[in-house]
């Protein structure tokens, strides 16, 4: 089986931890993705929002030069590929012409916020908008080919996205907002943080596709189990809105606590296993694990390949 997965934390990880791909402690190796034919990764370098915009835009080129080092290591070229994303706007500051410099040197990808406010706009946990920076820099991600991710956006500024952006947009790692309102009805900020149907709906409108996160508390009630079962809800849910040419994986790999039977990527092969069990067509188990998020890169991205 390939496998497709739109977001994970492990660039920073190995660049904190000073660890290689080839094999590490984390949730993403090579050595682990050996048990895929074929594996695509968007890595995401993160923006810290204990530190200042212009010491994330430094820390960007440091990340990004030792992931590439490391990944220059990987002996499997034709089968493992990778492209770049940022996660958080804030490094950007105020200053649109990062952006020029985010694509010339890969970046395929923004995630415009991640937590609180930044000059960009206001994630799941505020409700502010897009602020005119950031209204400009959508535009900008546009005009350039960058692909504008809405995971961790307030619902202002998706909405905000929505009304500027004719481009398709991704939610590269956002699990249904309507499963964890029913598993966890008191925790309203947690369940802004997925998608609601109406996003979801809109996402699938414009082309776009959505990876299921599998962070514990985007699934589940966090304090309790959490397995492939309460994954599962998520899917079967996105597939009654109609997803089955949009879903995918962003599992958060490196970036966020994994379900009790996941442990770390080897885990996706449990779940590509339960849906055979469930039923799932050889078809549509395909379209969840790669095909959607290969078909979305090949109409989307141009030579932002690794």
């Amino acid at each position: 089986m390939n496998y497709t997965d739109l977001h994970c934390d492990t660039a920073y990880e190995i660049y904190k931890t000073k660890s290689r791909l080839d094999k590490n402690g984390l949730h993403i190796d090579f050595e682990k993705a050996g048990i895929f034919e074929k594996y695509s990764q968007i890595f995401a370098i993160w923006s810290d929002n204990d530190k200042s915009d212009d010491e994330n835009y430094e820390d960007f080129f440091k990340i990004r030069d030792y992931f590439l080092e490391s990944f220059s290591e990987n002996k499997n070229q034709n089968k493992i590929s990778a492209y770049l994303a940022v996660e958080g706007g804030k490094l950007l500051s105020d200053d649109l012409s990062r952006l020029d410099i985010l694509y010339n040197c890969g970046v395929r990808f923004l995630t415009l916020v991640w937590n609180g406010v930044c000059k960009i706009g206001g994630a799941f946990n505020t409700n502010e908008g897009l602020t005119d920076f950031g209204k400009q820099a959508v535009k900008k991600c546009e005009e350039l080919g960058i692909i504008i991710d809405i995971s961790h956006g307030s619902d202002k500024l998706i909405s905000d996205v929505f009304d500027i952006s004719g481009k398709p947009v991704i939610a590269s790692h956002s699990s249904s907002r309507k499963i964890i309102s029913d598993i966890c009805p008191g925790q309203k900020t947690l369940a802004k943080r997925n998608l609601s149907d109406g996003q979801f709906l809109e996402i699938k409108k414009r082309g776009g596709v959505v990876g299921i996160s599998l962070c514990r508390g985007h699934i589940a009630n966090e304090e309790g189990p959490v397995n492939i079962s309460d994954i599962i809800k998520h899917i079967d849910y996105y597939l009654s809105l109609g997803g089955e040419d949009i879903i995918c994986f962003g599992c958060d790999f490196d970036g966020a606590p994994m379900p009790d039977d996941i442990g770390d990527i080897t885990g996706v092969m449990k779940i590509c296993e339960e849906l055979k069990k469930r039923g799932f067509s050889d078809s549509l188990i395909e379209n969840i694990m790669y095909r959607n998020a290969d078909n979305f890169i090949e109409r989307n991205i141009k030579d932002g390949r690794v």
